[in-house]
């Protein structure tokens, strides 16, 4: 800055001080025209001056050189954002802030511009940020009460756009942590009060204790609707009410559709045959609407009950947080009694592991002397890795009686102990699809050399070896039968969606039916289909996974979603100039997240950015390459639309290891690797293990990133606690400057952490659909963490009312069927209720 316009701003500033303000800016505007001449303090300065003069030109031009030329930007930020309301309407210089340093720490000013993104049509980046923000908000609030108005700001953001996104399960969940907060806390009632119309849960606002008061607050057709639900739940609706609602239609659109339900509601109570006229033009109308949709179901269960199931078939997902609504479908889906029960004596479950928590899955079937078993999975941090097997021993048996070993899928806490039942029963018949047996060569070889030294009676190689040898692999679809003494099983693999090769087990002996979903996917992936099973299936025991049943996670977002924030995360990295790390699942997660950006900028020639995969990662792929290449498990649809290229190679997939070599006295060692690629920016790594294990390759790379702000570190699926990468993310949360310890190394976290669930598990409201629609006798509910709440804030209810569990929900169904959390170690008995 030259001595002049030094001199010129010296001036401003003393008279500004003096209140002489049109003498101020006479020095001021000499200054104008060297605006990128100035320091970031002499910006700042200029910024605030004509921000008070409503000149948002000069002020949104000031802010912008002074955010470049690193001013603070938690004084900068908001008075750029409200420059550019004035005077801008292009979105590109608002997506230029969120890529400047520091932003990311930022709560209202991020949510402000959220709401201005989604207003453009910037859909998928709004939401991102707005989760971002929620998440900070809901922790502000839960550390320091009086942040109670801007935590009801973001929730309620959040909630339109789930609402906007169809995502009705979510938009109530978020909904529900407002409408049961203590009264001293509510804020925006009127606003809390119309969401809970149109999401259908005013039923539940209007029965606390101080509606009367809450109600008080409440205007126009807003106070007419919470009215009307009030005496509702009183029992005595009023004529003047009932006169409000026929007489005057409401302003809002989505209001006055949500009145005609409410009118034919009145008319079906009052017993007016009339009720159902036009029924089903409203639900056209309104497809995603309970109240409509519960009137409509109850028009077709006398007058078409085979399009009744079809409805909830359909409308189910949207709605299965509500008791009414599966109940509903449970009657709608009720299939024939047979005419006699089935005799289940001296039949039973017992779980060796993967009961109330994930790891070592191992599940024996006994009926009436017969004995099958399901997965040897490895405990993944237990002192003993193989499951404990002492009921099998206390109730007299051995591995010898058993008949076979049936295998689901890859992944170690499935597989992890198969070699040790082999060793103790080398003789035991074993069953697998192809992929699955390749996929284990790999998992249990690795397993073996990182475990080894440092596991208590480990198996060896030879023992995989020998292991793998023995497995018979079988085909999907096609039934088999198993010896037994006198008898024989009859079992059938189905495809379960999750990975390669992953079926889900249909067991028949003695005309008892019984289904073992594995770990399985609704949604289709990239790589393979969803969970597909007969139509006509009969089962009468169902043991199903719930992995995500019990706590809120974005599981339950939709699939196309999900992908597009994870691809919107990506782009707002390479923005920065930063690179992106994704510690991944080696077997299948890293395959879909390949898949999934290739798929994205499937219009360039190349990646607009380096694709690097490490670890076990490039191994796994060549197996799924192989498959893909014989056209086999991998998802059809999409090998045809790659054209018969390569599937996880090519086009900007690079592994890391042919670059780099470990080796002592290499050339290029992974240090080299990180200084001449890595360290330029605009990488994406995708790295095993998947929770950031020490020595691992992802925490090799976390090591060197975590603590510098363009780079960012994603989180794409299940974490155990105990985990590294659990651990990462819980510290990041606390805020910036937290240190952690990552690969055996004290980092500070600058990098942006995050966790997207790219989930090839079933959502809750997915696993209540399964059991709905095959109706089963009894339900066995494992592979999860059933004691999980989730714990509201400041909230007059617990968490079971705003985050049901699956436990929770079935509970609605304890008249048709037995539904048994899972615990380790746990016989059970199948002719026995409770």
């Amino acid at each position: 800055m030259n001595q002049v316009i030094k001199n010129h701003l010296e001036d401003a500033l003393f008279l500004d001080n003096r209140g002489f303000k049109d003498e101020a800016k006479e020095q001021y505007d000499k200054v104008i025209p060297h605006l990128h001449e100035l320091d970031a303090e002499g910006l700042t300065l200029i910024s605030g001056f004509y921000d008070s003069l409503h000149d948002y030109d000069i002020v949104f031009n000031a802010t912008k050189l002074a955010i470049e030329k690193m001013g603070d930007i938690r004084k900068l930020a908001s008075r750029y954002i409200y420059a550019w309301e004035n005077i801008g309407d292009n979105v590109s210089d608002l997506e230029w802030l969120l890529k400047q340093p520091g932003i990311d720490y930022l709560t209202i000013e991020r949510l402000v511009m959220a709401r201005h993104l989604f207003n453009f049509e910037k859909k998928d980046k709004a939401y991102m940020i707005s989760l971002e923000v929620g998440e900070k908000a809901e922790r502000a609030f839960r550390e320091n009460p009086s942040e109670n108005e801007n935590y009801i700001h973001t929730v309620l953001n959040l909630v339109e756009l789930e609402y906007t996104f169809k995502n009705f399960t979510q938009a109530r969940f978020h909904l529900r942590k407002l409408i049961y907060l203590e009264k001293s806390k509510l804020f925006r009632i009127e606003d809390i009060v119309y969401w809970a119309a149109l999401l259908d849960e005013i039923a539940n606002f209007v029965v606390r204790t101080d509606w009367i008061e809450i109600e008080s607050e409440l205007t126009g057709d807003i106070s007419n609707i919470g009215r009307f639900y009030y005496e509702l739940s009183q029992g005595r609706l009023k004529k003047k009410t009932i006169d409000i609602l026929s007489n005057n239609p409401f302003n809002d659109e989505q209001l006055e559709a949500k009145r005609h339900s409410y009118l034919r509601l009145i008319k079906r109570l009052d017993g007016q045959n009339s009720w159902y006229e036009g029924i089903k033009e409203d639900y056209l109308k309104t497809p995603d609407d309970l109240l409509t949709t519960l009137l409509y179901a109850e028009y077709l269960k006398s007058n078409d009950p085979v399009q009744l199931q079809q409805l909830w078939d359909s409308e189910f997902h949207k709605h299965a947080d509500r008791t009414e609504a599966i109940i509903a479908y449970w009657n709608s889906a009720k299939k024939e009694k047979l005419s006699s029960d089935i005799n289940m004596e001296n039949c039973c479950v017992t779980f060796f592991g993967g009961g109330e928590k994930i790891g070592g899955t191992s599940i024996l079937i006994s009926i009436k002397g017969h004995h099958l078993l399901l997965d040897a999975g490895m405990h993944l941090h237990d002192e003993t890795y193989h499951p404990d097997y002492s009921p099998l021993f206390d109730n007299g048996l051995s591995f010898e009686d058993i008949d076979a070993l049936l295998i689901t899928h890859a992944h170690m806490d499935h597989t992890g102990a198969v070699p040790y039942v082999h060793k103790q029963c080398s003789n035991i018949p074993m069953f697998a699809t192809e992929a699955t047996v390749g996929l284990m060569k790999i998992l249990l070889t690795d397993t073996v050399r990182i475990s080894k030294e440092n596991v208590v009676g480990m198996y060896s190689e030879e023992d995989v070896q020998n292991t793998l040898l023995s497995i018979n692999t079988i085909d999907f679809y096609e039934k088999f039968s198993i010896p037994s003494k006198d008898n024989e099983w009859k079992i059938t693999y189905y495809p379960s969606g999750h990975i390669l090769g992953a079926g889900a087990i249909h067991i028949e002996f003695d005309g008892i039916s019984i289904l073992f979903t594995g770990d399985y996917s609704i949604d289709e992936q990239k790589t393979v289909k969803g969970l597909v099973l007969p139509d006509d299936l009969k089962v009468d025991v169902l043991i199903t996974e719930s992995t995500y049943g019990f706590l809120p996670t974005n599981a339950s977002i939709d699939r196309s979603r999900q992908e597009k924030l994870f691809v919107e995360s990506i782009k707002r990295t390479m923005d920065k100039g930063g690179s992106m790390l994704i510690p991944a699942f080696a077997l299948g997660r890293a395959q879909e997240i390949i898949l999934i950006l290739k798929d994205a900028f499937k219009e360039d020639k190349y990646l607009p950015f380096n694709l690097f995969i490490d670890g076990r990662v490039t191994d796994v792929c060549r197996v799924y390459q192989r498959y893909s290449e014989q056209h086999r498990y991998i998802n059809p649809e999409y090998y045809q639309k790659e054209n018969e290229e390569s599937l996880f190679f090519g086009s900007g997939v690079q592994s890391a290891q042919e670059i780099y070599s470990n080796r002592r006295n290499s050339d290029f060692t992974f240090s080299d690797f990180m200084e001449d690629y890595i360290s330029l920016g605009n990488n994406c790594i995708v790295a095993s293990s998947g929770m950031l294990t020490e020595n691992s390759a992802s925490a090799r790379y976390a090591e060197f990133l975590i603590d510098e702000e363009r780079n960012a570190v994603s989180f794409t699926g299940y974490m155990d606690e105990e985990s590294p990468g659990h651990h990462v993310l819980q510290m990041s949360k606390k805020g910036s400057n937290e240190k952690v310890r990552v690969n055996g190394v004290e980092k500070e976290i600058q990098a942006r952490i995050e966790s997207f669930r790219l989930s090839a598990h079933a959502s809750r409201e997915q696993i209540l659909q399964l059991i709905a629609k095959l109706q089963p006798k009894k339900v066995f509910l494992m592979h999860g963490e059933h004691d999980k709440r989730f714990v509201p804030t400041q909230s007059i209810v617990g968490g079971e009312k705003i985050y049901p569990t699956l436990i929770e929900l079935l509970a609605s169904l304890k008249d048709e069927i037995e539904v048994t959390p899972a615990h380790n170690g746990e016989i059970y008995f199948l002719d026995k209720r409770g």
